[in-house]
């Protein structure tokens, strides 16, 4: 085990939580799947959360269609009994659901029945509860808060979800309570309690004596798509103060000495600059940043540099044999093309890791071939995680 794995493995070791950033399609939910399960076989009781896994890891975790709850994967049936150690814990998995998340959230904050049902028929809801701004992210973090605090777990590894900006998942309570307290539709909530009235909208729209302009607006958009979207924003006013609260106290976990975030990135220019951007934001934000897993690192040749053009210098034979000299060609070609890469992988690296120096591990997992899908291949990729 490398000096930055076992750096990584112990910070693993001292957090109850941990959550793994990055772009879409990094190898995060990989990463955090082999995390927990190297955790469980160390002897802790562990719970993955992921919100959209790759089809047959989620058959293998077996968490397919199961919507934020909580499964327990038998380790001994998917590994065998010999690669199960003694004192080994349990690995659970769950696959998170914002929408189930949002109608427990407005159950926990809602004051009456009647306004908790007002929401629920609300068509608007339906809609805002699955493509608000920043609302898959939030109920991703608030799902993490409930099961920290419900202290079933010695850890909880969070697979944040996939995002084109890893800043996405940071800045998601602030968006949607933006969104929500700030928006242009709250110029449509009632100053009082009470029902919408189209009066008291034009007159916060337009001001008082232009209450008629507000007639154009109802009759471009229609009155009752604007009186379903006003008492939406109206019953959701009643709320906002318990997500403001919860907010806060999501930030008071990401904040703490329980928690800690690592960041999967590939090892391109592109990947690896957000990952620096990343970091340093966190910094900012006085949010514990531990480490980078750095994905897909493709493996660099036996000898220093690219390999010449010519593979006869490289010590292969010529032959007579046009379609023998061809292959040889074509593979050596190939060949050089990796070894390039290679070696921008290793340039883009090396200076992820000047820019950090020494105070954030990062650990590479090389290319491997295949798919990861099921447990034991996630144990292959043990010895680069712990």
């Amino acid at each position: 085990m490398s000096e930055a794995s076992e750096r990584l493995a112990g910070i693993v070791a001292g957090h109850k939580v941990v959550v793994v950033c990055g772009t879409g399609g990094v190898g995060k939910t990989t990463v955090s799947s082999a995390l927990a399960l190297g955790a469980a076989l160390q002897g802790r009781r562990v719970l993955v959360m992921t919100i959209d896994p790759a089809k047959r890891l989620a058959d293998s975790l077996g968490i397919e269609g199961k919507l934020n709850e909580a499964t327990e994967i038998d380790l001994v049936a998917a590994l065998g009994a010999d690669a199960v150690p003694p004192g080994a814990g349990s690995l659970h998995a769950m696959m998170l659901d914002a929408k189930g998340t949002w109608d427990a959230t407005i159950r926990r904050f809602a004051k009456t029945e009647e306004t908790q049902e007002r929401i629920f028929a609300n068509s608007y809801y339906q809609r805002a509860s699955e493509s608000l701004s920043g609302s898959q992210e939030y109920m991703a973090m608030e799902r993490l808060l409930q099961m920290y605090e419900a202290g079933e777990y010695d850890l909880v590894v969070l697979d944040t979800p996939p995002t084109r900006n890893a800043l996405d998942f940071l800045e998601a309570p602030d968006r949607l309570m933006a969104v929500l307290e700030e928006g242009v539709l709250g110029w449509l909530i009632p100053r009082k309690r009470g029902r919408f009235s189209a009066v008291s909208a034009g007159v916060r729209l337009f001001g008082k004596g232009r209450e008629a302009m507000f007639s154009v607006l109802e009759r471009f958009m229609g009155g009752d798509v604007i009186r379903g979207i006003a008492d939406f924003v109206g019953a959701f006013s009643e709320l906002l103060e318990g997500f403001r609260s919860r907010a806060g106290d999501v930030m008071k976990l990401l904040r703490g000495e329980d928690t800690a975030f690592l960041m999967v990135a590939s090892p391109n220019r592109i990947a690896l600059s957000e990952a620096l951007y990343f970091h340093d934001r966190l910094a900012e934000a006085e949010i514990p940043f531990r480490g980078f897993v750095i994905n897909r690192v493709r493996p660099t040749s036996a000898s220093s540099g690219a390999p010449g053009a010519d593979p006869w210098a490289a010590g292969f034979e010529r032959s007579d044999d046009g379609v023998r000299s061809a292959v040889v060609e074509a593979v050596w070609a190939d060949h050089r093309r990796r070894a390039r890469w290679a070696m921008v992988d290793r340039h883009h690296i090396a200076a992820l890791a000047a820019h950090c120096g020494d105070r954030v591990p990062y650990v590479e997992v090389p290319e491997l071939e295949g798919e990861v899908h099921d447990l034991d291949a996630l144990r292959l990729l043990l010895d680069y995680l712990r």
